[in-house]
């Protein structure tokens, strides 16, 4: 349906002033949400992250992007809630680490997970060790993200995980890390299963890791 297309073209162009309109305008076209998700914002977002991935993008274009689908998540969430229709395909706790204020990164996975049909419990920023441990014990994630921009609080994220351990809940979740600073030999030294370099291939990644 058009309507569709112009959201995809919205979403990737980061026109957030003109989504709220749109996304209305599909649904009172008769357009479900959870199609307006799955065949537009979504894969819009996929195209957007892929774009940044390559240097067609910079930060700010993703931010606008992400700030065109916040736009249109708000308008949908309250018709999705209680909807068979939508399968979620797991939760995500997602905190920035101990000693670290920075959250655009963390933001950005946010908004691409929860448009690709991830429940996600975000903690915030200087997220203590036992805030992760009471979230796993209270949400019960299939995933456990830890974000980092400091190469000073990426020493850090040995104490969570060893916090996760010392709770008997390290083996039930799978740990994502992601930030600046990291690559894919720190998170295999400390044997987290999920490494991404942008928030799009975080997105794609969680998806893999709950099938």
């Amino acid at each position: 349906m058009p309507i569709l297309k112009d959201i995809y073209s919205a979403t990737t162009k980061g026109n957030y002033k003109d989504m709220e309109e749109l996304v209305r305008k599909a649904v009172g076209a008769g357009e479900h949400p959870n199609d307006i998700v799955n065949k537009a914002l979504s894969p819009a977002m996929i195209e957007v992250g892929d774009k940044f991935g390559t240097g067609e993008l910079y930060m700010p274009d993703m931010l606008l992007s992400a700030k065109a689908m916040q736009t249109a998540m708000a308008v949908l969430k309250p018709l999705l809630k209680g909807d068979d229709a939508l399968v979620e395909k797991g939760t995500v706790v997602i905190g920035t680490v101990k000693g670290d204020l920075h959250d655009i990164g963390k933001n950005l996975v946010i908004t691409m997970a929860e448009g690709q049909g991830f429940n996600v419990v975000d903690l915030g920023i200087d997220v203590d060790y036992s805030k992760f441990v009471d979230a796993v014990k209270e949400h019960k994630p299939q995933i456990v993200a830890f974000s980092g921009l400091l190469t000073t609080t990426l020493a850090n994220i040995p104490e969570h995980i060893k916090a996760l351990e010392d709770a008997g809940l390290r083996d039930s979740v799978k740990l994502a890390v992601g930030g600046a600073p990291v690559t894919r030999d720190f998170a295999d030294r400390y044997g987290i299963e999920i490494y991404a370099p942008d928030a799009s291939g975080a997105a794609k990644k969680f998806i893999e890791n709950v099938k």
